[in-house]
């Protein structure tokens, strides 16, 4: 019995202090997890096909990660000009972009949302706008045909726009369905 406790006292410990250590250090990479979740969705939808689960998981992790990013600097008609471009489902990019990748860009984006959001100005844009770029491909997406949302000298206004299309795109794209396309035409 007390062998049992002590074991269950150590374990319990151990535990808090991983969970502890985990939020200290890793800043709960929400990317991170999301882009691990895509990845072994897109395995299991391969495998076994798209379940109600898989969708339901899908929603509450890209939706998670939404909300890391929120509120976006949204602009009339975006979704819709997003949503007649995307060709790929979000667990479908894996062939044109690593896990690891997308986990790096989807928690970039929160460290500069977070930065933008408390006026720290200092980003790189650059850098955000390749790795937008890279994801916006991997769902089949020109960068160039949304130029029009975010043709701003202004770097904070041009950061806000680029993590709005990236944003609205991975919401599509973890609902888009191929049948859509066929019905709407």
């Amino acid at each position: 019995m007390i062998g049992r406790t002590l074991s269950t006292e150590i374990e319990n410990r151990n535990i808090i202090d991983v969970f502890t250590n985990y939020e200290e250090e890793e800043k709960l990479k929400v990317g991170e997890a999301l882009a691990h979740i895509l990845a072994a969705a897109s395995i299991v939808i391969d495998l076994e096909g798209e379940s109600d689960e898989v969708k339901n998981t899908l929603r509450k992790y890209v939706d998670l990660w939404i909300s890391k990013v929120s509120p976006i600097d949204y602009s009339p008609g975006m979704a819709e000009v997003i949503g007649i471009r995307i060709k790929k489902k979000i667990t479908d990019i894996f062939d044109e972009l690593s896990e690891e990748e997308l986990g790096e860009t989807l928690d970039f984006v929160i460290d500069i949302k977070k930065k933008l959001d408390k006026k720290f100005i200092e980003i790189n844009v650059i850098d955000l706008e390749v790795r937008v770029e890279r994801i916006l491909r991997a769902l089949g997406i020109d960068i160039s045909e949304l130029k029009q949302f975010f043709t701003f000298s202004d770097i904070e206004k041009r950061a806000n726009r680029l993590i709005s299309l990236l944003t609205v795109a991975i919401g599509i794209a973890s609902v888009w369905d191929e049948k859509w396309i066929v019905e709407s035409q």
